[in-house]
């Protein structure tokens, strides 16, 4: 056992290895992104449909193991992937962490601010590392959007602004709209992401208001939108939407918005958009970055594609960061204050619409 540069105990033996807990359809191209990222190797999966888990682990030569609790307690496991519904993911990945697993665990990294908090001790107190499953980090359009604004060519950013929607007739799951699975409702569930990568933009986030509505489809606990304006450190703003009444389809959406210019980055259809001057006020220069080879395999093979190149680029991140490497993996701590923020808007429980206005630790 080797410690890199920044504390996180590393098993220097390669090829990394993967246990994989949830064989669904995000625990399916998760187990993909396994193959096809780099010298890793699939070695256990489990499910509580042992078929499901069969098939998967058939397809990428891994074992099966009847119980979760096995498949954490295996030698031969370096990194756990939990796929798993939220309400599952404290127990997992704290069992997994003090075995002396590293864990990658699905958005949200939690139902509550006190279940991130007590995975992240886990982590902490073993010297593991904890990642959350922000994939969206790994999107063109969002990286070039990083990029962009680190280039200073919007100058000074001033404010983000940002919206993700879909209708909520087109869950797959219904415990996407379970309070008690997921520990609220659209923040949790699309708006997470959106959560993460606000303050990804903004920075750290110092003080919260919102309000929520529950007028359309009145799951109980569960938000139909959730409306936040944030506060940075440092001052900055961003204003936010996640909603389950998005009746034209599904968007996504992030605007930042500098001294000279603003850039925004879009998903389903990937597309970076920026504008911007030599000085204030002075004459707008445009260009549209349309990422032509990630449209033509999205319309291909679907959205899929797209979720499992990202999937492969967070594995990457992950194996860096086992290096002492900094990359833009989300950690725990990003998956701890997603969460504390739609818990300040929405606390999971919404009989009537509320506002919340919570200064973050």
């Amino acid at each position: 056992m080797a410690f890199s540069s920044n504390g996180i105990a590393i098993n220097t033996q390669s090829p990394l290895r993967f246990g994989l807990i949830g064989c669904g359809d995000i625990g399916q191209i998760r187990a993909r992104a396994v193959a096809q990222a780099g010298p890793f190797r699939l070695t256990a999966v489990s499910d509580l449909v042992e078929d499901r888990a069969r098939s998967l682990a058939s397809r990428h030569g891994a074992a099966v193991e009847r119980s979760w609790q096995a498949l954490v307690a295996r030698k031969d496991v370096d990194v756990i992937l939990v796929s798993t519904p939220p309400t599952l993911h404290a127990t997992m990945c704290v069992q997994a962490l003090q075995s002396g697993k590293h864990v990658l665990c699905e958005k949200p990294l939690a139902r509550t601010p006190t279940e991130c908090k007590d995975i992240l001790k886990a982590a902490e107190a073993n010297q593991r590392l904890l990642a959350t499953g922000f994939n969206y980090r790994f999107f063109p359009s969002i990286q070039k959007a990083r990029a962009l604004l680190d280039s200073g060519l919007i100058g000074e950013l001033d404010h983000v602004r940002s919206y993700a929607g879909y209708s909520a007739a087109t869950h797959s799951h219904s415990w996407l709209r379970d309070a008690d699975v997921m520990g609220g409702g659209a923040l949790r569930d699309n708006g997470i992401h959106l959560l993460d990568l606000t303050r990804y933009f903004l920075g750290e986030v110092a003080e919260v208001q919102g309000f929520a509505t529950d007028v359309s489809w009145r799951f109980p606990g569960c938000e139909d939108n959730g409306f936040a304006l944030l506060r940075s450190s440092t001052g900055k703003i961003a204003s936010l939407q996640a909603s389950w009444t998005e009746w034209k389809g599904y968007r996504f959406e992030i605007a930042l918005y500098g001294t000279k210019g603003y850039i925004q980055a879009s998903c389903f259809p990937m597309i970076t958009r920026v504008a911007w001057s030599q000085e204030v006020g002075g004459r707008t220069r445009r260009r549209l970055y349309c990422f032509p080879l990630t449209h033509f395999w999205e319309r291909l093979r679907s959205y899929r594609w797209v979720v499992l190149q990202s999937f492969i680029q967070e594995l990457r991140a992950l194996a860096q960061e086992l290096q002492g490497r900094p990359t833009e993996l989300a950690k725990g701590y990003d998956g701890l204050r997603a969460v504390e923020i739609a818990h300040a808007v929405q606390p999971g429980i919404v009989p009537e619409h509320r506002a919340a206005a919570v200064r973050l630790a």
